[in-house]
């Protein structure tokens, strides 16, 4: 595994691939220039966890962004998790479509965008 991760972390450090989808284990120990959008498929436990995440971004004092995907029921825990990590961040509600997705991500591609 860790010859797949060291080829894969080439690839992101040349360019030649701009996204690059991780578990915890990529959160801490690696160090990736110019990230500027993390984005979290939940929010972790430990709210060190998430300090780790997000420290992917914005290094040196450039400017970064993270996006954490949760679920409504998973709002309170997320704000209790920010309060102890000292992290003033708004919450925004948005469905696949709207503005907001594309401002953050980007234009989705469509089926004809894509070729096997």
């Amino acid at each position: 595994y860790q010859a797949k991760r060291t080829r894969n972390l080439q690839k992101l450090t040349s360019g030649r691939v701009n996204v690059l989808v991780a578990t915890d284990v990529a959160a801490r120990g690696i160090h990736v220039d110019d990230i500027d959008l993390v984005v979290q498929a939940d929010a972790p436990d430990e709210y060190k966890t998430y300090l780790h995440r997000a420290g992917r971004t914005g290094r040196a004092g450039n400017a970064g962004r993270v996006v954490t995907l949760i679920t409504r029921p998973r709002g309170r825990r997320m704000t209790e998790l920010l309060n102890r990590a000292e992290i003033d961040a708004p919450f925004e509600e948005a469905r696949l479509g709207d503005d907001l997705i594309e401002e953050i991500a980007g234009r989705m591609p469509s089926t004809s965008d894509l070729t096997a």
